[in-house]
């Protein structure tokens, strides 16, 4: 199988480290932003994760993925059932803009695959700075705003228990968010958050950006 994905993408975390946790054998393919072609071609439409098959036959959707890669029979433990995070998923939610303020600039310039050329670059940066309906400049010179925002929501969000070995649906969700804010050069997490994406990070093979946080 391969694995098509962005490395930022949050949404191709969920099917990453349920891939890495179970043992499945894929192929990680890091698509250009702008390449749009490669994306009609395996589904019909733009979006990651997409896992393609031995037959050539591929999916989206990253919780369908994460469900058809939960199911492969690795002899690796399945998830564990839905663990209750709402407020989590909540408080991350309330402050989504800021976030994305944060790390849409930040993301074109630490070196990830998925913006390896100027056109892929130029590509994310169009829509994203439409999506926040700012430039890129000008939301890195707003960052101390937006870090004391998405700050007070982290401090506000109710503690989520470690995983111990065992990876839960709850983490797909969440941890994948929490990761991406590694990205941002001394954001303030509560202790419990950064013992969590370090836990998680460590159990499902992922990453963090710390050595390259903006």
């Amino acid at each position: 199988m391969k694995l098509y994905q962005y490395d930022h993408c949050p949404f191709c975390v969920r099917a990453d480290m349920v891939a890495s946790w179970r043992n499945v054998p894929h192929e990680k393919v890091y698509l250009l932003n702008d390449d749009e072609r490669a994306h009609y071609d395996l589904i019909g439409a733009k979006m990651v994760p997409i896992l393609q098959f031995e037959d050539g036959k591929a999916m989206g959707e990253s919780l369908d993925i994460v469900a058809e890669l939960d199911g492969v029979d690795t002899g690796a433990p399945q998830l564990d059932p839905w663990d209750e995070v709402a407020p989590q998923v909540e408080a991350l939610s309330s402050v989504n803009r800021a976030m994305n303020c944060l790390l849409f600039p930040r993301s074109v310039k630490i070196g990830l695959p998925e913006f390896a050329t100027p056109s892929a670059v130029d590509y994310y940066t169009e829509r994203k700075s439409g999506a926040i309906g700012i430039s890129f400049g000008e939301a890195l010179e707003e960052t101390a705003a937006h870090k004391a925002e998405v700050e007070a929501a982290l401090a506000a969000m109710p503690e989520m228990g470690l995983p111990g070995d065992r990876l839960r649906m709850g983490d797909v969700l969440v941890y994948p968010v929490l990761r991406n804010l590694t990205m941002v050069k001394d954001l303030a997490f509560p202790d419990w958050v950064r013992s969590y994406v370090d836990h998680v990070t460590a159990l499902c093979g992922t990453h963090s950006y710390d050595d390259r946080a903006i």
